[in-house]
C-alpha cells in the first residue's frame, strides 16, 4: 500500500507543475505578442555559422618497412636523408594509420638536390599485395635545386584506378637512375586540388576524350571490311607500281601516305592520282621531290579515297610495298643460328673472343643508340654521307670502337647479330628525332615521323646502318626495333598513349627499318622487342604483350605482311628472384600473366598458330634477346640459385623448336641493370669481372658435357629429374 500512494502522490505533483508551467508560458506569449512591434526592428535573427570543411593533408615519412639502393637518415625536423648507393634506388612510406581521404588526389613534398632526379616513380603499395609493377607510375624528372623548392604530381586517376590509399597502404619512391645522389626531402604529403590543378585535371579529361575518339577509328580501320582494295605495291629501281581496284559511286582516286601524313588525322590528301578505271595498275617515279628533299616511295603505303568536298573518305586498306620483290642494291648470304646459345649487349671488351669462343656463342646483341653518333652538322672526324639530298654525319671512331671491333669478331665466327635501335633526345640529331609528344620520363624515345624533315633524318640513319653493316665482314643480320615497347612511356617513350594508337606510330618505324634494310639485306628480319609480361601490364602506364602482338597482326593482315619476329625479355617475374621456376605468375596458359624461363611453351604455341604466322606458314623467329637469372649478392646460394635458374631455363629453350635462342642479358654485372644480372661479376676494381657460377654452367650448356654439370641443379629446383619438364599449353 505505501508504493501505491507514493506513486499517485507524485502524479498530482507533477500535473500541478505542469499547470502551473503552462500558465507561465501563455502569459509570455501574450506579452511578446502586444509588444512584438516595439522590438522586432532591433533584434537580428541569429545566425548559423557555415559548416567549415577542412581536409588536411596527409603527411608520410620515407620509414617504410623496405628499401634498396639508399642510405636514409631520418631528422628530428622529418626531414630526410638519402643517399642513393647504386642505379635502382628506392624507399617506402610508412603504412597508412587510416583511409586517405577521397580529396587528396596530390603529392607534394619539398627538396633538395644538386643533381636531380632523373625519373621519380611512384608504386601504389596495396595492403593486400603489396608491390605491383602495374600500380606504378612516372612522375617525370625532377630538376636540380640547392635551394628548398616544391614538385607536385597529381594522383587522382591512379588513386581510383588502383583503389589505392585505404589505412594499411602505403608507397614506394623510386629516386631516379643515379648511384651517388644526395636529397633532402621533407614534408611529403597528399592534399588536395588547388584551382590550377582543378583546371589542368579537366583539360587532361577533354584530351583523353579525343584520345579515344583517335583510338577507336585506328581500331575501326583495322576490323573494317572495305569494298576496295590495293592488291600489290612493287618497288622497282626507279618506279613504284600500284595495282588495285575500287566500286562504287563517286570519284576516286589513289592517295599516297608517307610515313610523315597522319591517315586518321588528315582530312584531304595532299599527294592523289585520279582512278578512272575500277581496276588499275599505276606506275609511278619511285624518287619525288618533297619541300627541300628528295623523297623515296619505298617509305609510302597507299589508299583508295573517295573524293569528298571537305573530308576524303577512305574506301579501303593502306598498304605498303612488297619487298619479296624490291630492287636489291646488294646481296648478302643468310647468317643461320649454329646454336641456341647467345650473348646479349656485347661491347668492345677484351675478354670479348675469349668468350665468344669460349662459350660457343652463335647469336647476340648490340646497342645502336643513334643520336649518340648521328650528327645534322659536320664534325670533326665525322663520315658525310648524304640520302635524300641532304648530307648528314657520323661519328666515325664512335663507330670503330663501338660497333666495327665488334662485329668483326662476331662476322669471323659466323655469329648472328641483331642491332638493337635506340633514339635518346639529345644532340642535333637526337632533338630532331624527338618525338613531338615525348614527355622527358625515359631515357628513349620514339622516333619523330611527323614531319618530311625528321622522317628523312631517320630514314638516312637507317639507310646508313643498313649500307654499313651489311659487309660480310662486318654484319648486323637483323633489328630489333627500340627497346620493351611495351614499356613505350618508359623506354620507348611519345607521350601516355592508348595502345592502338602508340602501334601504329611503332608499325611505321619497323616498315621503314624494313624496307630499308631489305635493299641491302633481304634476309634480314625485325623484331619487337617486348618485356615479360603477357596478359598483364609488366608497370604502371604499360601495355599487354599479347594485346600488341594482337595488333600486329591485325595491322599485317589490313596493310600486308612483313617478316617481323619476337624479341621477349624472358625474366623472372620477380627480378630479383632467380629461381624461376616458382613464378607463380608464369603458368601453362596462353591467359598467363607473364612468360619467364618458366613457361616458353607459351611462346612456342603462339608461333606455332597459323594466324600468328608469317602469311600464314612461316614460322616467326623468337629470341629471347635479353633474358637471364640474377644473383642478389655474391654469396654461395645466391651464386648457385642462379645457375640453377640458367639451367632450369636452358633444358626448356633447348626442347622447343619455336625458340631460336637466348642471348644472355647481361655479359657483365651491370648497375644500371638494379639487379647482379650477368654471366661475369662488375668489371671494376674490385670484382674485374670474375666469371660467376653461371658462367660456367652456360659454358656446359649444349655441349657433351651439359647432362652431368646440370645434374647438381636437380635437387635445388626440387626435381628428381629433367623428364617431363615441357608441358602442355591447352
Amino acid at each position: 500500500m505505501r508504493k501505491l500512494r507514493v506513486f499517485y502522490t507524485r502524479k498530482l505533483g507533477r500535473f500541478v507543475g505542469r499547470c502551473v508551467g503552462l500558465l507561465g508560458v501563455l502569459f509570455l506569449i501574450v506579452n511578446l505578442i502586444s509588444c512584438q512591434d516595439d522590438f522586432q526592428e532591433n533584434v537580428e535573427p541569429p545566425v548559423t555559422p557555415p559548416e567549415e570543411t577542412v581536409t588536411p593533408p596527409v603527411y608520410m615519412l620515407l620509414n617504410g618497412k623496405y628499401k634498396s639502393g639508399v642510405n636514409l637518415t631520418l631528422h628530428e625536423d622529418s626531414t630526410c636523408t638519402i643517399e642513393t648507393t647504386d642505379g635502382d634506388p628506392w624507399a617506402t612510406t610508412g603504412v597508412f594509420a587510416e583511409d586517405v581521404p577521397e580529396e587528396c588526389n596530390v603529392l607534394e613534398f619539398e627538396y633538395q638536390t644538386t643533381l636531380g632526379m632523373s625519373n621519380l616513380e611512384l608504386f601504389f603499395m596495396d595492403v593486400e599485395t603489396g608491390i605491383d609493377p602495374a600500380h606504378s607510375m612516372s612522375a617525370g624528372q625532377v630538376p636540380a635545386s640547392e635551394e628548398w623548392v616544391s614538385f607536385s604530381v597529381r594522383l587522382k586517376e591512379y588513386r581510383k584506378n588502383f583503389n589505392w590509399g585505404k589505412k594499411g597502404d602505403n608507397l614506394r619512391m623510386d629516386f631516379g637512375t643515379d648511384p651517388n645522389n644526395t636529397i633532402q626531402m621533407r614534408n611529403i604529403r597528399l592534399r588536395v586540388m588547388n584551382d590550377e590543378e582543378k583546371k589542368e585535371e579537366e583539360e587532361e579529361k577533354n584530351e583523353a576524350l579525343n584520345k579515344e575518339k583517335y583510338e577507336q577509328g585506328i581500331k575501326d580501320y583495322l576490323s573494317k571490311e572495305y569494298a576496295c582494295h590495293i592488291t600489290d605495291v612493287t618497288v622497282g629501281e626507279t618506279s613504284v607500281t600500284i595495282q588495285g581496284d575500287y566500286t562504287g559511286e563517286g570519284t576516286f582516286f589513289l592517295g599516297e601516305i608517307p610515313p610523315f601524313v597522319d591517315m586518321f588525322k588528315t582530312e584531304k590528301i595532299e599527294f592523289k592520282i585520279p582512278l578512272s578505271e575500277n581496276s588499275f595498275s599505276i606506275q609511278l617515279d619511285r624518287y619525288v621531290t618533297v619541300g627541300d628533299f628528295k623523297y623515296d616511295r619505298l617509305l609510302s603505303k597507299w589508299a583508295v579515297f573517295k573524293e569528298g568536298a571537305d573530308v576524303d573518305e577512305l574506301v579501303s586498306h593502306a598498304r605498303y610495298a612488297n619487298v619479296d620483290a624490291i630492287h636489291a642494291k646488294q646481296s648478302v648470304e643468310a647468317v643461320p643460328l649454329k646454336s641456341k646459345k647467345g650473348l646479349g649487349g656485347l661491347i668492345n671488351h677484351g675478354l670479348l673472343t675469349h668468350d665468344l669462343d669460349e662459350l660457343g656463342i652463335s647469336s647476340a646483341t648490340i646497342n645502336i643508340p643513334i643520336s649518340n653518333f648521328m650528327h645534322l652538322s659536320e664534325q670533326p672526324g665525322d663520315i658525310p654521307y648524304t640520302y635524300g639530298g641532304k648530307t648528314y654525319y657520323f661519328n666515325e671512331q664512335y663507330l670503330i670502337s663501338s660497333f666495327d671491333v665488334v662485329l668483326q669478331q662476331t662476322s669471323q665466327r659466323g655469329i648472328s647479330v641483331a642491332g638493337i635501335l635506340l633514339i635518346a633526345p639529345s644532340g642535333d640529331a637526337g632533338e630532331l628525332l624527338k618525338h613531338p609528344d615525348y614527355n622527358g620520363v625515359a631515357p628513349y624515345t620514339m622516333p619523330n615521323m611527323t614531319t618530311v624533315e625528321s622522317t628523312q633524318c631517320y630514314a638516312a640513319a637507317l639507310d646508313f646502318l643498313a649500307q654499313r653493316y651489311s659487309d660480310p665482314d662486318m654484319r648486323i643480320a637483323h633489328w630489333i626495333i627500340h627497346n620493351e615497347v611495351d614499356g613505350g612511356i618508359h623506354w620507348t617513350n611519345m607521350g601516355d598513349k592508348p595502345i592502338a594508337t602508340f602501334m601504329d606510330t611503332y608499325l611505321r618505324s619497323m616498315r621503314m627499318c624494313y624496307n630499308i634494310v631489305h635493299q641491302y639485306d633481304q634476309h634480314s628480319e625485325v623484331f619487337i622487342s617486348f618485356s615479360h609480361g603477357w596478359n598483364i601490364a609488366a608497370g604502371g602506364g604499360w601495355y599487354k604483350v599479347r594485346d600488341m602482338l594482337d595488333l600486329m597482326n591485325q595491322f599485317s593482315k589490313a596493310e600486308g605482311d612483313f617478316f617481323w619476329s619476337l624479341a621477349c625479355h624472358s625474366y623472372p617475374a620477380q627480378l630479383g628472384n632467380p629461381c624461376t621456376w616458382d613464378d607463380a605468375q608464369a603458368t601453362f596458359s596462353m591467359d598467363t600473366e607473364y612468360v619467364t624461363l618458366k613457361n616458353l611453351e607459351v611462346l612456342d604455341k603462339w608461333v606455332g598458330i597459323s594466324q600468328n604466322q608469317y602469311k600464314g606458314n612461316i614460322r616467326r623467329s623468337v629470341w629471347l634477346s635479353e633474358a637471364g637469372t640474377c644473383s642478389p649478392s655474391y654469396e654461395d646460394k645466391d651464386l648457385q640459385d642462379q645457375a640453377a635458374g640458367f639451367a632450369y631455363g636452358w633444358k626448356k629453350i633447348n626442347a622447343l623448336d619455336g625458340i631460336n635462342g637466348i642471348q644472355w642479358h647481361s655479359w657483365f654485372d651491370h648497375l644500371g641493370d638494379g639487379v647482379p644480372l650477368g654471366l661475369r661479376k662488375y668489371s671494376d676494381e674490385e670484382y674485374k669481372g670474375e666469371a660467376k657460377p653461371v658462367w660456367t654452367t652456360y659454358q656446359k650448356a649444349g655441349t657433351d658435357e651439359e647432362d652431368d654439370y646440370f645434374e647438381q641443379y636437380l635437387e635445388r629446383i626440387g626435381i628428381e629429374s629433367w623428364e617431363g619438364l615441357i608441358q602442355d599449353i591447352p
